[in-house]
């Protein structure tokens, strides 16, 4: 009789040091409520409370730096401060994510629909006088016959600041991160093959709308101005789809005018 083999003792998948010193270290921000300006401990502290060599903490605090949780200095003063991470490390990685991804403007404005009316009412109420004037501006930067450049490329950088300071004003951090990486990826990654009349459809659309969006912001509706905003992205993804625009997923992996 075969006798079977026994099965295989698996080993426990061994953390890298420093790798344990960081998550640590995110715990402790954590569990002490630290805030963005506050210090780490010092390094011969780190190194004492932690139980591990001074390459390691050096090591933990290098990786906490590359993913902007910290700014380290020298000096008799220096040490690892807690940093705001920025924006752009969160475009980057979902770039690069989405690079390996099917994206369609079906989908991207399927999502646009959900979330900038929402943007559009929270900002409502929010926007300052100054605010919606330099809205206005843009406005009229986005159409050719009120003041907006001859080049395409311009207006529709205009039309995007629209909707990013719109972001700029949403006291929703998660809404407002939202809508800024959906601009973003619209950026990089959308490009128009057909547009009638040199790009005249998108023209008026985009100043109609961002007009009588001006209007409900003036007027403090957010209301009307979550219904405008509703009208305007199905209105965005009519013209973009019957322009035959596509998605080039090559510039997810490309920095901003590479």
């Amino acid at each position: 009789m075969e006798s079977k083999p026994a099965p295989q003792i698996e080993g426990s998948k061994r953390v890298k040091r420093s790798d344990q010193v960081v998550s640590d270290i995110k715990r402790w921000i954590v569990q002490t409520h630290q805030k963005v300006g506050n210090k780490l401990p010092q390094e011969a502290a780190l190194i004492e409370q932690m139980g591990v060599a001074r390459g390691t903490v050096r090591e933990a605090l290098a990786s906490l730096q590359a993913q902007g949780l910290v700014k380290v200095s020298t000096g008799p003063n220096g040490g690892a401060t807690l940093t705001q991470p920025p924006y752009e490390r969160c475009l980057e990685a979902v770039s690069n994510f989405l690079y390996f991804q099917s994206v369609d403007i079906v989908t991207l404005y399927a999502l646009r629909r959900a979330v900038e009316p929402e943007l559009a009412a929270n900002a409502a109420l929010r926007l300052t006088d100054a605010d919606i004037d330099d809205l206005e501006a843009l406005v009229g930067l986005s159409h050719p016959q009120h003041g907006g450049s001859a080049d395409w490329n311009e207006r529709r950088e205009a039309d995007l600041l629209f909707h990013d300071r719109l972001a700029d004003a949403c006291s929703s951090p998660m809404l407002a991160l939202f809508c800024r990486l959906l601009n973003d990826i619209i950026r990089r990654v959308i490009v128009v093959r057909n547009a009638q009349d040199d790009f005249g459809d998108f023209d008026e659309e985009i100043f109609h709308s961002h007009s009588t969006l001006i209007e409900a912001f003036r007027s403090r509706d957010p209301e009307r101005a979550r219904a405008l905003m509703q009208e305007h992205m199905a209105h965005a993804e009519a013209l973009a789809l019957e322009a035959e625009s596509r998605v080039d997923r090559g510039s997810l992996l490309m920095s901003p005018g590479d």
